[in-house]
């Protein structure tokens, strides 16, 4: 199982993420232009911290120019997914429910990703449950894929958490093949199969905790209108 290590990072007043500490990301072959958003993604990743390590030892600039490049390299990131294949086949959440292609269909995907100890993660959930609830009986499946294991995803976590998404337990195969590079990360994916929305990170501030609401439900609605032309 790939391991969850990460640091929670404010990227800019909107975008709170915790990044993986991974020496590089996993490459599946099955999808290379995944591959190719998430290598580049690491890249630009990897000069910031390099550049902010060599200049430690100045004084801690009241702007910091990185915040911004490393924003703009999530935004790259999400314009260069949309267009794709989701990587997804089969899975059962963990109320037994199995899933596979034929079963998605047709369907509009919310994914996802994230795990039990991701504060980003856990500060967007209000926001995520009010989507669930405003498109009950619509042809929209909300799909958590969390990194950990079954035993750590107990009734007393969703208790203190509520989360409405079917979950999915053990998911880092998967969370690979999307080339997933930072916790929370949401796709929306439309009834085709393809990627038309994604963000890393919780996208949300004092002023509009449900800011992950508003990003999704345009999309939603944007796919849901088209169906019904």
């Amino acid at each position: 199982m790939r391991s969850c290590l990460c640091t929670p990072v404010l990227v800019s007043v909107s975008t709170l993420v915790c990044l993986l500490l991974a020496g590089s990301p996993i490459s599946y072959a099955q999808n290379n232009t995944l591959k190719q958003c998430g290598e580049t993604l690491h890249k630009t990743r990897q000069a910031l911290t390099a550049s902010k390590t060599s200049n430690q030892a100045g004084l801690v600039p009241l702007f910091d120019p990185n915040a911004q490049k490393l924003q703009q390299s999530y935004d790259e990131w999400a314009n260069c997914v949309k267009g794709q294949k989701a990587p997804l086949s089969s899975f059962q959440t963990l109320r037994g429910e199995s899933y596979d292609t034929n079963s998605l269909a047709g369907k509009i995907l919310v994914v996802n990703f994230w795990f039990t100890s991701c504060a980003p993660c856990i500060a967007e959930m209000p926001a995520m449950n009010k989507l669930v609830e405003e498109y009950k009986g619509k042809d929209v499946l909300f799909l958590g894929f969390a990194t950990d294991r079954v035993a750590t995803l107990k009734p007393a976590f969703f208790e203190q958490h509520p989360f409405s998404f079917k979950i999915i337990a053990e998911s880092s195969s998967i969370a690979s093949s999307f080339q997933v590079m930072g916790y929370p990360t949401t796709y929306i994916i439309d009834q085709q199969g393809i990627i038309r929305q994604a963000w890393l990170g919780f996208a949300g501030n004092g002023m509009d905790q449900l800011a992950p609401y508003h990003k999704a439900k345009e999309s939603i609605d944007r796919l849901l209108t088209t169906a019904n032309k």
